[in-house]
């Protein structure tokens, strides 16, 4: 027995070593490209201003360039005199006035072709035929648009000489720092790389999915990323790429993601609100327009701010509330709970405290879930400037309203006066008032968050004592067991929710999301959940060592308060800083982790600590055993 218990402290103890070793040993993000961090999102002209020119010719570039594009995408193959040509095709039957392969032809042949000849305007007309149009060399590129970025696409039609023709022609014009060197064929960007070593290179296709299968487990941290850059479809083979899981990922490894080919406005305006860093189109001038609507912060045109009367008229004419409404939205917060709840379980009363904070922790558990479900915007989602503070996740219920409810009004009902009654209806009004002249919320999400922690209290308070009396007859390991079930059922609940919307997109309307405040995700829900287990268990931990009393004089409260908290900082932001953050697998259990720490630190670990320290006496009861009512409120 003696020799399975040191084996599996042995276990535990190396578990916990390379979890907190794991982080450490994660890849450094790629430094971004400069030309690229200056233009997010990139405007990448996709074979020129192909939708107004004939694609792939010196009059579709220059066309890009006027329009506004700050990238000019190309496609090359190798003529039969091996000169490098920008053409999409491996034939020229498609696009000019010729037939046949275009690795069976010399520059000299393709250059008597017509290359405008098929192109169509929107009018029917073949503006571009007999003008003169011709496909252009790549060297005739360079020296068209000398200061030009660029990505060049290897075609496998070239042939395999395709990537030593292509990097023989960028070393001698020097253009190494301003080209991106592409290919759906891994040996041909393996083969640039080697040839051109730190030349800027895209991603194959087999490395594109080599990155999507380590993203959906969080195991792209520790992945070298052999290019710069991901540039992919929306779908491919049925799956959709550009998730703001697929697109997160990859900005957290320093790769930037370009989307092709996207044309229209509001799919450019989705991409670029997952977290997209650049667009990869036909048309130039839909690009611009949508770049400057996100710059100015406008809505979109066809968003309706009719639901945000309120919140517009309150901001007009109590604008000068607004810092008092943002002070008293905080009370709201998590990070007010963290320290509040606390504090009340250690020095004022543990069995209050432990109620209240079990009761806040499935409160929040079960609001998560109901965002995810309802998937409704916040105002500050459709009309950005109304937002006065920032708010990441979906709008009802309205977790203020909700919480406050529940939490306020359990704390009346353990003092059981009047007037803590009113209190609590007064604070509610006000957290719930907040959020609505905020600009975080519509009232119908206070309403709804009114509706769920009613019902919420209204079951705390019929059950709480039954439930008590149950749980005092179970044993250490049997709370913790319950605490687990517990923590994994609230995953359970947001999880069924998320994955029911796994492909989710916002509207266009909602040009208020970016990459930073994207609402689907599992991270607000696990923290409840992972704060949930850790407090049962550290209850479970005092109840098997012994119990400790919230009494004491004043100044012993208070050592103990300050001692608590820095624990719980330690932990909270030690571990914030040190585990990944995200909504893969592996960032998602990593805060499940950090936040169970915390809870067992409040639960047991502090108060075990208080007492071994003399900050408080030892006591044989537990916090979850049922007191005559009379003492409810006492510790």
């Amino acid at each position: 027995m003696a020799g399975a218990q040191r084996l599996l402290t042995v276990l535990l103890g190396v578990s916990a070593i390379g979890l907190l070793a794991a982080p450490l040993l994660t890849t450094e993000p790629l430094e971004r490209v400069n030309h690229f961090a200056e233009h997010r999102p990139a405007n990448i002209a996709h074979a020129g201003a192909q939708g107004h020119a004939p694609p792939n010719t010196l009059e579709a570039f220059q066309l890009a360039v006027d329009l506004g594009a700050d990238t000019l995408e190309m496609d090359l193959q190798l003529s039969a005199d091996n000169e490098v040509v920008v053409h999409h095709d491996g034939t020229v039957g498609r696009q000019t006035d010729g037939a046949g392969a275009i690795r069976e032809m010399t520059v000299d042949e393709l250059r008597e072709l017509d290359a405008g000849y098929a192109f169509t305007d929107e009018d029917g007309t073949h503006p571009y035929r007999g003008e003169g149009v011709r496909i252009p060399t790549l060297e005739e590129v360079f020296e068209a648009f000398p200061e030009q970025h660029m990505v060049l696409e290897m075609k496998r039609e070239g042939g395999t000489g395709t990537p030593a023709a292509v990097t023989d022609r960028v070393r001698a014009h020097g253009r190494e720092d301003r080209v991106i060197l592409a290919s759906f064929e891994l040996d041909f960007v393996r083969e640039a790389r080697e040839r051109l070593p730190g030349v800027l290179t895209a991603m194959s296709v087999a490395e594109v999915r080599q990155f999507h299968m380590l993203q959906l487990f969080g195991l792209h941290r520790w992945w070298q990323p052999p290019g710069e850059f991901l540039q992919i479809p929306e779908f491919y083979a049925g799956i959709h790429v550009t998730s703001h899981r697929f697109l997160s990922a990859a900005d957290e490894i320093g790769v930037d993601t370009h989307v092709w080919t996207v044309n229209d406005p509001d799919t450019m305006r989705r991409l670029l609100a997952a977290g997209a860093h650049g667009i990869i189109t036909d048309h130039t001038e839909r690009m611009v327009e949508v770049t400057a609507e996100r710059a100015a912060g406008a809505p979109h045109p066809e968003a309706d701010s009719g639901n945000v009367a309120l919140t517009v008229w309150l901001q007009d004419r109590l604008g000068w509330l607004t810092p008092a409404m943002a002070a008293i939205t905080f009370l709201g917060h998590q990070e007010f709970y963290v320290v509040a709840f606390p504090l009340l379980y250690w020095a004022v009363s543990r069995r209050v405290g432990l109620r209240v904070g079990v009761l806040l922790l499935v409160s929040a558990g079960i609001n998560e879930a109901g965002k995810l479900a309802g998937r409704t915007p916040r105002p500050s989602f459709v009309v950005p400037e109304l937002g006065a503070v920032s708010e990441h996740t979906f709008g009802i219920p309205s977790g203020h309203a909700q919480h406050g409810l529940v939490v306020w009004g359990a704390l009346a009902a353990e003092v059981r006066r009047h007037w803590a009654w009113v209190a609590a209806l007064v604070l509610v009004l006000l957290l719930s008032a907040s959020r609505i002249h905020l600009g975080v919320h519509y009232p119908a999400d206070v309403l709804a968050g009114w509706a769920v922690g009613g019902a919420l209290l209204i079951a705390y308070l019929r059950w709480r004592n039954p439930v008590e009396a149950w749980l005092a007859t179970r044993r250490p390991m049997q709370l913790v067991g319950l605490a687990l079930a517990a923590s994994v059922a609230l995953i359970a609940l947001a999880a069924g929710a998320r994955v029911v919307f796994l492909d989710w997109q916002p509207p266009a309307t909602w040009v208020g999301i970016g990459p930073d405040t994207w609402p689907i995700g599992l991270s607000h829900a696990v923290t409840p959940a992972g704060a949930l287990f850790g407090l049962g268990a550290g209850v479970a931990l005092l109840r098997a060592y012994g119990g400790f009393d919230a009494g004491g004089p004043l100044w012993q409260r208070a050592l103990r308060c300050l001692f608590g908290l820095v624990g719980v900082v330690l932990l909270w932001q030690g571990l914030g800083a040190l585990f990944p953050a995200g909504e893969d697998p592996i960032a998602l259990a990593y805060r499940w982790v950090r936040y169970a720490a915390v809870g067992v630190w409040v639960g047991g670990g502090a108060p075990l600590a208080f007492v071994r320290l003399g900050l408080a006496p030892a006591a044989v009861s537990t916090p979850s055993q049922p007191k005559p009512a009379r003492h409810a409120a006492a510790s």
